[in-house]
This record gives C-alpha cells, structure tokens and sequence, in this order.
C-alpha cells in the first residue's frame, strides 16, 4: 500500500473508539509524572534551557524506537508542513508559556486558567464543523472542567499576578491551536513519527527563546535524572496524545487529557506523601465521571454486512 492510499486514522470501529479514549487517558496520566518531575527541577525566571533538553531528549528517544521498529521517520506527503507548524508555533511556544506563567502564580491557578482549553477546543470545532457536538460531550465537558476547578481550588494555590493571568489564557489558547491543527491537518502519519518530530520542533522552538531572551541559567547537573525522566514519560504521552487524537478527535481528547491534575494529586499522595483531600476526591470523582462519559459517546457506526 503506497503512502496515498493510506487512509486517516479516525475511528471506524467502537473498538477503536474505545481504544482512542483510553490512550487519551494514557496521555493524561504520563503528563502527570512529567508535572512530578517538573516540580523537583529549579527552571529559573525562563525555562527555555530546561524544555529545549526535555524536548531533544523525547525526541532522540522516539527516533531510536522508530528505527527499531523499522516505522517512517518522516511524515506523510501533504502534513510535513502541519506538523512542523504544530511543534514549533503551537507546542513549543505553548510549554515556553506555561513554564513561564509559573513565575507569575501559584501552579494551581496557572493549571486552572490552562484547563479552559477544552473549551476553546469545543468552541473552534462548532465553528469550523458548523454544528455542536452532541449533549453528552457538553455533559462531560462540565463535568471534567468542575471537577478540575474543585481539585484545584481545594489545593489552596489560586493566587496569580494579572501577568501570570495572561500567559495562562496565552498558553490555554496555543495549546488549543495545536490541537486543533494537529487533529486536522495529521490524520495519516504514524503516531510515533509524528511525537518524535513535535518534540524536535518544540526543542528548536525553545532554543529560539533561549537564543532570543539571552537566557545564561541552565538547570543543574542534580536536575538531570529529572530531566531524562521528564523525556520519557514526554515521549510516551506525546505517542498516546496523537494516536488518541487521530482516532477520537480533538474535542474527547481534550476533556479526557483533563484528568492530569487528577493524576498529579494521586501521584502525589503516593510519592510524595501528600494526603488526598475531600476536594480532590470530589474534584476527583466529578473529572473520571466526565471522561468516562466522553469515552462511551459514540461517533461511528457499525456497518450491517452485505446480503
């Protein structure tokens, strides 16, 4: 089969629905160690230096599988560009973003603004589909968004400078560029081929800022074995996140990729021996209700045999 004749990956099956969610959820969780690791590495004002590493290490990491598994090491014909796009202006500027809003709140409130995401997701699909999704995405939108909003807040960390305010919603809105461009424009290029050049792209991008801002603080030697662990976990959520987005789309993707706080509170509690509180088990409940709903919504049909 020649790589034209390669068809999208979008699901056809309720199998593969199934199997788009729960790799979704895989993406969730491993972003949720990256935020662990993340936490124990003194970035600086800019963290430019640290996400260029994390990204060249993600992506040395999935080009070595790639070529272990004999996969494409490049894109297919007509998405090269999108992808290229997608890693440098949408990913790589979105985590720039992000670790610098950092500088400017408490994580917990700059985690909240961030997560208004799947609303801008919801919203651009209406307009570029025409239509709404269905009731039960909107269910599980608010669900996933309230219970967000209850484990954060429960935290106690919701205190922000207005400069932190706007490089949240800056950051909430290039993440929502990105996917949305990545779940129409990279429909046919193997997922890991695709997470192995956005992670070249997002640590070129960051080189661009450490280049451009004259940013001379590089993390420690300590910080290393962090920063290898933020590299592989990176590696394996960037795999699910496109593998989950070319077969459920965009907007399930998205309410599901909510459960990370979950997943951060949960792994913190084990790891780092901080209690699970009542906000975060409610908060908690209210997110797995929501991606459990995203996840039986059913976009495909089963085609009856022929007689």
């Amino acid at each position: 089969m020649s790589e034209d004749e390669i068809r999208d990956r979008r699901a056809r099956t309720p199998r593969e629905e199934l199997l788009g969610s729960a790799l979704s959820a895989l993406m969730a969780l491993q972003f949720a160690v990256v935020v662990m690791f993340g936490k124990q590495i003194a970035a600086g004002e800019l963290p430019f230096p640290m996400l260029a590493i994390r990204f060249f290490g993600q992506s040395a990491l999935l080009f070595f599988v790639l070529l272990v598994l004999k996969k494409p090491l490049v894109a297919a014909r007509g998405e090269r560009l999108p992808l290229i796009l997608a890693a440098t202006i949408g990913y790589g500027t979105e985590a720039a973003l992000f670790f610098s809003a950092l500088n400017y709140g408490k994580a917990g409130a700059i985690t909240l603004l961030f997560y208004l995401y799947p609303v801008w997701v919801m919203l651009a699909t209406i307009a570029l589909d025409r239509r709404s999704p269905g009731g039960r995405l909107w269910i599980a939108l608010l669900l996933a968004l309230g219970g967000s909003a209850v484990v954060i807040v429960g935290g106690g960390e919701v205190e922000v400078e207005p400069l932190g305010i706007a490089l949240a919603l800056a950051t909430s809105f290039a993440y929502t560029a990105y996917l949305i461009t990545a779940d129409r424009m990279i429909k046919r290029t193997d997922p890991v081929t695709a997470a192995a050049w956005l992670g070249a792209g997002a640590a070129v991008a960051n080189v661009t800022f450490t280049i451009a801002f004259r940013v001379t603080e590089f993390p420690e030697v300590s910080d290393w074995p962090y920063l290898l662990g933020m590299a592989v976990f990176s590696a394996g959520a960037f795999a699910a996140m496109l593998g989950g987005l070319q077969l459920v789309g965009a907007v399930r993707n998205a309410i599901i990729g909510v459960m990370e706080p979950l997943g951060v509170a949960v792994l913190a509690a084990f790891f780092l021996d901080e209690p699970i509180t009542a906000p975060t088990a409610i908060g908690g409940a209210l997110i797995l209700g929501g991606a459990i709903l995203a996840t039986l919504v059913r976009t495909t049909t089963v085609r009856e045999p022929d007689v």
